[in-house]
């Protein structure tokens, strides 16, 4: 029998938010396009004056821009990374962060790190779910995700994933 409600208290680890991080960035909203894009850029112009012969200087002006083409991507990927370490540290991780109380209403959700109203979600409401590896992604909107890792409910990640999605495909029929 299925549980009729699931706690989950979140302990967060600046590994669990660096994972969840990339996946919010790079993989669902694909912001390794630009960078990815203007490198390419740069490479067919740099491959263009490679190869003009006729050209004063051409070899260097084609080894800076394909020097740059090659460091964007390096630079964009660890300058995003760092800023991920660097709200890890800010937030004191690891921590608790907040609470999530899953039921057949809603889900009610308070902040462990400051004293604030709980907020309480239908599940109407819920944006989108995704589930991952070590974690359960829940999205309230697009900009709002609360991270579920997994082992921090009192249920399995199999019957939370398994509430979270009846839950949400019933609300919205």
């Amino acid at each position: 029998m299925a549980k009729r409600s699931i706690t989950v208290q979140v302990k967060m680890d600046r590994k669990t938010l660096r994972s969840f991080a990339v996946f919010d960035t790079f993989i669902l909203k694909k912001q390794w396009r630009k960078p990815a894009v203007f490198s390419l850029i740069l490479l067919v112009f740099a491959f263009i004056c490679l190869f003009a012969v006729d050209k004063e200087q051409h070899v260097l002006i084609g080894s800076v821009l394909l020097a740059i083409a090659a460091a964007l991507p390096f630079s964009y990927i660890f300058m995003f990374l760092s800023g991920v370490k660097e709200q890890a540290r800010r937030l004191k991780l690891p921590r608790r962060v907040y609470t999530l109380s899953l039921s057949g209403s809603g889900i009610a959700i308070s902040n462990d790190i400051k004293k604030e109203e709980t907020v309480w979600l239908e599940w109407s409401k819920v944006h989108a779910l995704h589930r991952r590896k070590n974690a359960i992604y829940l999205y309230a909107s697009p900009a709002r995700a609360f991270i579920l890792p997994n082992g921090q409910a009192d249920a399995t990640p199999d019957e939370l994933w398994q509430m979270m999605t009846e839950h949400v495909k019933s609300a919205r029929k």
